[in-house]
């Protein structure tokens, strides 16, 4: 048990951080791929995204196009 505390203690939490941007920058970019939006606007949103992976998905998310997950027809 001590290892897993030694570990974890060991670990920064930079690297955490790191991860973390990583997996929101990808999820951010698989949204804006199944945008409805021309290709040219993703590849802006998508640039914004790699240049700034901090603020980049906050931007696409507050002033992007929405995500395009096919036709929803309600049922009756």
């Amino acid at each position: 048990m001590s290892e897993i505390v030694a570990w974890a203690d060991a670990l920064d939490t930079r690297w955490l951080l790191a991860f973390f941007l990583l997996i929101i920058d990808v999820w951010a970019i698989r949204l804006i791929i199944s945008s409805s939006a021309a290709r040219r606007e993703k590849l802006k949103w998508i640039v914004v995204v790699l240049f700034c992976p901090i603020f980049g998905p906050l931007f696409w998310y507050v002033l992007g196009p929405k995500p395009h997950f096919g036709s929803y027809r309600p049922r009756h």
